[in-house]
């Protein structure tokens, strides 16, 4: 193993050693230093792992703290996105470098900046995804970590703020210098191919998810706008409660038997009750209920055998479609049009038939209008060799948008 290779390693097995006071110190955001954890602390301070807060207090290193909170999906308030300018203008000059490196045959500082390119477009990747799963985590939950109508208000418009800088930065990826300064030389091909992969292959992805993601905010805050005058009544009532705990709603004898008109038009406050997570003692009585719910029973899905011919034998039957009449008369009609060098109606050419199958003249003109759309889409002779006009009625309405076909022509073109 490298000497690099052993400091990892050695830098992993601190972490492992103490796993039960780091896990402490994120849980409760800092941890005290004792008699008894002293070295273990100043170990990690060593190792860049724990970082002075206050007085004989310490924190989890930043980038450590950000790595968890990615894994565990802790919600912080207010949580700040990367600084996409940032990356975008360092990728710009790693990649200038590299061009510059490949120039003058320096093929150690040109490895270099390719390391470096490749990391920061796998970082810019990650920022995205993580700033995308930090919007649809908080989308779904519906800022449950906060617990009045005005915090989510605010946090709701902030994180569309944050949104709509994350729509920027996808825009960006095709926009910026960095892609047209990759296109423009084949030395830059090693890093046009990560960037293409890293970045812009989920970048149809990346948009539709945030799309959604913006949709649902915006329509989370309009609610919340919509609940405001019966969020604000229940806590003037709570208030109320508060300031006198000792209040007992009248008897229903002692009300007044006719009712004031506003009483009888208000269909009251729809009041629903959830459990409070945050307190221990609900979380318990959930648990206990949780227990006594069966279990599922799990069904195992046999997969069926194919069946097989019983009693058949090897030839098989042959069925001949035959076409209907109305596809007959088309190919006749259109036959017909082939040879004329005038227009040729449609409704004329099927009132001279004598067959009596032939369809009424609405479902006739339809389906010579669609078979002769198909005919122009997919065979370009016809569409080369045929003229197809629609004789259309007058507008009845000039803003009704209807169009009444009245009858078909086709004829050869010359």
């Amino acid at each position: 193993m490298s000497a690099s290779t052993d400091g990892i390693i050695a830098y992993l097995n601190v972490l492992h050693t103490h796993r039960e006071l780091v896990a402490e110190t994120y849980h409760r955001n800092s941890i005290t230093l004792t008699t008894e954890n002293q070295g273990a602390i100043r170990k990690l301070q060593q190792q860049r792992i724990l970082s002075p807060y206050l007085q004989d207090e310490f924190r989890l290193a930043p980038s450590l703290t950000r790595h968890l909170d990615e894994v565990f999906q802790r919600q912080r308030n207010y949580a700040i996105s990367s600084n996409f300018d940032e990356q975008f203008n360092r990728l710009l000059h790693l990649a200038d470098e590299y061009q510059k490196a490949s120039h003058e045959n320096r093929s150690d500082d040109r490895d270099n900046y390719e390391d470096d390119f490749n990391t920061g477009v796998f970082e810019l990747g990650e920022s995205i995804a993580s700033g995308l799963l930090l919007l649809r985590t908080l989308t779904d939950n519906r800022f449950a970590h906060v617990s009045t109508l005005a915090e989510k208000q605010r946090q709701n418009a902030y994180y569309i703020k944050q949104a709509e800088k994350l729509l920027e930065a996808l825009l960006s990826l095709q926009n910026t210098g960095v892609l047209e300064l990759l296109t423009g030389s084949t030395l830059l091909a090693p890093l046009l191919r990560v960037y293409q992969h890293q970045l812009l292959a989920p970048l149809a992805e990346w948009r539709a998810s945030l799309l959604d993601i913006t949709a649902t905010l915006r329509t989370y805050l309009y609610r919340l706008r919509q609940i405001e005058p019966e969020a604000k009544r229940l806590r003037t009532f709570a208030h109320f409660l508060n300031r006198n705990p000792d209040y007992q709603p009248p008897d229903a004898e002692g009300l007044p038997q006719q009712l004031p008109v506003w009483a009888q038009r208000f269909t009251g406050i729809s009041v629903k009750t959830h459990p409070d997570l945050s307190r221990n003692t609900v979380r318990e009585d959930l648990a206990d209920i949780a227990r006594t719910i069966p279990a599922t029973a799990v069904k195992i899905t046999r997969e069926r055998e194919a069946g097989r011919l019983v009693g058949g034998g090897e030839e098989k039957t042959v069925i001949t479609l035959q076409p209907k009449p109305i596809q007959i008369a088309f190919q006749h009609y259109l036959q017909t049009a082939r040879e004329s060098l005038q227009p040729l109606s449609a409704l004329q050419w099927i009132r001279q038939q004598s067959r009596a199958d032939l369809p009424e003249n609405e479902a006739w003109l339809l389906y010579v209008l669609h078979a002769v759309q198909v005919l122009y889409t997919n065979d370009a002779d016809t569409a080369n060799t045929l003229v197809m006009q629609r004789v259309e009625a007058p507008l009845t309405h000039r803003y009704s948008g209807n169009i009444v076909v009245m009858d078909i022509q086709l004829w050869k073109k010359a």
